[in-house]
């Protein structure tokens, strides 16, 4: 075999076993090629949760966790504590789901949140728009901006990060959603960092809490601060919500009851 045969048969080797090892490793960690198995999760999800809402009547529940960053093994003792219930009938995870935004990391974290019972829905936190994040938090849980109904109850998950993502939350996108909730009898707005964090300004501070105050939203739930608060922050009647980082093995429940137009709402702190 001459001198050339050889270079071409090696490098028709190396080709070949390139190909075949696709899944022992990744090219890099900032890679955005999101398999096609890891698509679609939000929209999956999403529609399990409006099915359910179908059925329910009355009182119901939702966990939320968040800032899980790299701690897979607290949150799998989340998932364990969750599961363990039969009361819960969704799972929110308030942003943070990764913490440098790779790809690795997403799929660390969704191979984990499908051993939940019950569907779970996200919100994008700052650190999963690190690397390549934000790409691939679309590729797997759709566009960062959006509202559903459960059971009379308007929810809606809003990307508030200003700084990871380069640009300014949609501001416009959230009041119109609040515009359209006059007939629902709960209002929750989810986003990963509080109004009074870091991030937010004093403008688009306050104009995120006019917001709240003039459509009457019954709780804004948050992550970021990895410590848990709630109460009404700014005096004006809204409760605003803040949950424990992952880290710290906690997340909370929240009970909903809209019993005969008596509406209340209960957080319970979940220890594990």
């Amino acid at each position: 075999m001459n001198k050339v045969m050889k270079i071409l048969l090696g490098g028709l080797l190396i080709f070949i076993f390139i190909s075949g090892c696709e899944e022992m490793f990744e090219f890099s960690p900032y890679a955005a090629n999101v398999k096609e198995d890891y698509k679609k999760i939000g929209a999956n999800n999403l529609k399990r949760v409006t099915e359910l809402s179908v059925s329910k009547k009355g009182e119901y529940k939702f966990a939320v966790l968040s800032d899980s960053h790299y701690c897979y093994h607290e949150l799998d003792e989340a998932i364990k504590s969750i599961n363990s219930r039969d009361d819960i009938d969704f799972v929110i995870a308030n942003g943070d789901i990764a913490d440098h935004g790779y790809m690795k990391e997403y799929e660390l974290f969704h191979e984990r949140m499908k051993k939940l019972k019950k569907p779970y829905l996200t919100a994008i936190g700052n650190h999963d728009y690190r690397s390549n994040g934000g790409a691939i938090y679309r590729e797997m849980y759709g566009d960062p901006n959006y509202s559903f109904r459960y059971c009379g109850d308007m929810f809606i998950i809003w990307d508030d990060v200003f700084w990871e993502s380069n640009k300014n939350p949609d501001f416009d996108w959230l009041e119109k959603q609040l515009k359209n909730t006059s007939n629902d009898d709960n209002v929750f707005v989810i986003c990963h960092i509080p109004p009074y964090g870091d991030q937010f300004n004093s403008k688009s501070e306050a104009k995120y809490t006019e917001l709240m105050n003039r459509f009457d939203v019954d709780l804004s739930i948050h992550g970021h601060i990895h410590r848990y608060k709630y109460d009404k922050y700014y005096k004006d009647g809204i409760d605003y919500l803040a949950t424990e980082a992952i880290l710290d093995r906690e997340f909370v429940v929240i009970t909903v009851s809209n019993v005969d137009k008596q509406k209340e709402n209960k957080v319970e702190i979940v220890k594990y």
